[in-house]
């Protein structure tokens, strides 16, 4: 259990970190950059991540026409899946399977949940500012 609320939290730091780097138009640079990269990196072709997963690769289909994942594609159309996009199947699966919920109910759920997290971020950028702000405004008056 330990290790499946590590893997989260690094799931979670990678959606973040992935976040971020959408709203600032990949100008990131060293060791967040990599790891964000590395994460999106298209990697498995359907039959290796169907097999990762323990699933058939009509599911992968299946789940990419329902818009619930999107694999990128090489010239020839192949499809190719990223760590990211095997979390995100892991996700679906784990609703799905797990809890009940049907293919519409995990989409809106996933998409709540990335919505939440770019709101999380957003908050936490606001959070910094208004922290720097602070340490300057008592530096000015000789706070600190």
């Amino acid at each position: 259990m330990i290790e499946l609320s590590a893997r989260k939290a690094r799931h979670m730091q990678a959606e973040r970190k992935i976040e971020e780097q959408r709203e600032t138009g990949g100008a990131h640079s060293g060791q967040d950059y990599v790891e964000t990269n590395e994460e999106k990196q298209p990697r498995y072709v359907i039959s290796v991540a169907a097999q990762i997963l323990g699933v058939h690769p009509q599911t992968l289909r299946l789940y990419e026409r329902e818009g619930l994942v999107e694999p990128q594609r090489t010239g020839g159309k192949i499809r190719l899946y990223s760590d990211y996009d095997i979390e995100k199947v892991r996700c679906i699966m784990r609703l799905t399977n797990d809890l009940g919920v049907n293919l519409a109910g995990a989409e809106a759920i996933i998409y709540m949940r990335e919505r939440m997290l770019r709101m999380y971020m957003e908050m936490e950028a606001v959070r910094e500012q208004m922290e720097a702000e602070m340490r300057e405004m008592r530096r000015e008056l000789g706070m600190e």
